[in-house]
């Protein structure tokens, strides 16, 4: 498993070069790079370079304790990360907390973004059902005990629906640093109430589309997404994780979208 030193993060990361159109994927928070796994063995992605990463504090990734993990500082990090790799052309693709940390990406890479998918990135504050949860006290009570009732509330979730993207999220938030989670938290309700995240999303100067699972659409933001007349589409019988849900028609739409898009 390769790593990349930014700094002093240790990112973990997967890399598989095969083209120069290069997609990125940011997953989302508490999540891990194997949200996206299974692209890398599919036929599809053939001719495109794919990358995936840890964010700090997840997965196999570094957690230094004096870090901020703000979508902001996070989104720095990725975009040295992505520099460094000397991509020619970028596309990409960011889930939930990854998609806020995604449109610091577009923002600051300029031209190099070809596209953007947003898979339920959040947009306002109604998006914010799991770092709302998270971020409610304080940093103390979430590591002494927040953290522990938060897994737990979600292994009960996943009893009562038993999803692919749901089971592999409980797996990821088991190495997952409390402090990371609860400041990753903190910093995305912030933006979710306060960033203007529509309207920077709306305003982006490149290829964009907002993906929902069928079982988690957030009217508010479909409606916004119709009045902008902002691309966006649904994946049949999934949830928020509709990549791990329904992967392989998951990726069918993405790459529909990018062809009805040339």
């Amino acid at each position: 498993m390769p790593f990349s030193t930014i700094g002093k993060h240790r990112l973990s990361s997967r890399l598989k070069r095969d083209g120069p159109e290069s997609f990125v994927f940011i997953h989302g928070l508490g999540a891990s790079k194997n949200s996206f796994d299974r692209c890398f063995e599919m036929e599809s992605f053939s001719g495109y370079t794919l990358a995936s990463l840890d964010l700090p504090g997840c997965g196999e990734s570094s957690r230094p304790d004096d870090f901020s993990y703000s979508m902001k500082d996070q989104a720095e990090i990725v975009a040295k990360w992505i520099r460094g790799l000397e991509f020619a052309r970028v596309i990409l693709v960011g889930h939930s907390m990854g998609g806020v940390i995604s449109l610091y990406l577009a923002e600051t890479l300029g031209t190099q973004v070809e596209a953007f998918f947003n898979l339920e990135g959040n947009l306002g504050s109604e998006d914010c059902m799991f770092s709302g949860k998270v971020a409610s006290g304080s940093l103390q009570s979430f590591e002494s005990k927040g953290f522990g009732e938060f897994r737990s509330n979600l292994r009960e979730a996943l009893q009562k629906n038993p999803s692919p993207g749901l089971k592999n999220y409980c797996d990821n938030i088991s190495k997952v640093n409390p402090k990371a989670l609860y400041l990753s938290s903190a910093s995305l309700v912030r933006e979710s109430c306060e960033g203007n995240l529509r309207e920077r999303f709306a305003g982006l100067c490149v290829k964009k589309w907002y993906v929902f699972g069928e079982r988690s659409v957030n009217p508010a933001n479909r409606t916004f997404l119709d009045q902008r007349r902002i691309p966006h589409f649904i994946v049949p019988e999934s949830g928020h994780f509709m990549m791990d849900d329904q992967p392989a028609l998951f990726y069918t739409m993405l790459f529909e979208a990018l062809r009805n898009n040339e």
